[in-house]
């Protein structure tokens, strides 16, 4: 298939730049957006999108674009209905190179690079998205900028769908863009966290606490922690030495010499040693205890990206550090709706 025959009424490319914040809902500055066939293009800052899309949205039109749950996200932060039909480059360029070598990686200029498509240059795109990432307020220059940035990615999507339209299966692709749009619609909606105790648990003060309380009570029959200048306890390889000789017990070591201090080393032994379980259960429950630093926004509500199709297996990868599925397993205890909110 090439684009011309592609079957919708019209075919929009559409890019958005944003403000990010942890947490929140996208913070749209503008949107770039071109017609396929009539050539129609738009540039509008923010304070020229209105309350509904200046693009049909409806299932005799595509919606195409790269990593879809961005653009469909911003659709939401400004209250306007998400597409019904998505063509969603990112998924289709991840199935097209899987189990190959993208030597430029999986995103946008990647794609670009891998079928020879001329782009602006990662430092360039950097450049541009490091400074809309610091936020309002704009010069009259930078708005420029930034509209010709957010349209040389509009110029070279038609290039990337005529690369990529041979490779894969149309129907599949937009099944792949529904998922997308719920990925962005569960990113709006987050996942709302106790705010009376999170706060008390994001203390550094009072997470160190609870983190370190049962450190001199299980490490006195061991004497391998040491409290740092810092006031933190930490792990002392000599000294954990040190009590293996005075025990007698040959630890397995590292190529280095080292004492190999992996979990599943740990694990082992303490089966053959069980005078060891007690440090590794303290060693296990510290790990999973690392600060916790979840996004959150200012209504309480959990949001990251969740970043569809990024493993080979097609599943999402949000940042595990910042989703309330990914640590450890206790702190869904902080999930609480209020009532009569989803």
């Amino acid at each position: 298939m090439t684009p011309t025959e592609l079957p919708f009424e019209q075919v929009w490319f559409v890019d958005f730049e944003f403000v990010s914040k942890p947490g929140e809902h996208p913070d749209v500055v503008c949107l770039v957006a071109r017609e396929m066939r009539s050539g129609q293009t738009l540039r509008l800052w923010r304070d020229q999108l209105g309350p509904t899309p200046p693009y049909r949205t409806d299932a005799d039109v595509l919606f195409v674009c790269f990593v879809a749950n961005a653009e469909c996200a911003c659709h939401l932060a400004l209250g306007w209905p998400l597409p019904a039909k998505i063509l969603d480059f990112s998924p289709a360029f991840r199935c097209v190179v899987n189990g190959r070598t993208a030597p430029e990686g999986k995103g946008l200029l990647g794609a670009l690079s891998y079928y020879g498509i001329n782009s602006i240059g990662a430092k360039r795109k950097e450049a541009m998205r490091a400074r809309i990432l610091q936020g309002w307020p704009f010069t009259a220059e930078e708005i420029e900028q930034i509209l010709d940035y957010c349209a040389s990615d509009i110029h070279e999507l038609p290039q990337l769908l005529a690369k990529l339209l041979p490779d894969i299966d149309l129907h599949i692709a937009l099944h792949w863009g529904e998922f997308t749009a719920v990925s962005a619609q569960m990113e709006h909606n987050g996942v709302p966290i106790d705010m009376e105790i999170c706060p008390q648990l994001q203390d550094k003060q009072a997470w160190a606490f609870v983190r370190d309380a049962m450190v001199p009570e299980i490490d006195a029959q061991y004497g391998v922690y040491v409290k740092g200048k810092d006031g933190d306890w930490h792990f002392n390889i000599e000294q954990f030495d040190a009590y293996c000789t005075r025990r007698g017990i040959d630890w397995p070591r590292l190529e280095s010499g080292k004492p190999d201090l992996r979990r599943k080393t740990f694990e082992s032994m303490a089966k053959a040693w069980p005078e060891f379980e007690d440090l590794r259960q303290l060693r296990y429950a510290r790990d999973k205890m690392r600060r916790i630093k979840l996004a959150i926004g200012a209504d309480g509500r959990n949001r990251t990206v969740l970043w569809p199709f990024q493993a080979k297996t097609s599943r999402t990868q949000p940042k595990a550090a910042q989703w309330i599925f990914s640590p450890a397993v206790w702190l869904r205890s902080l999930i609480r709706p209020e009532p009569d909110t989803r």
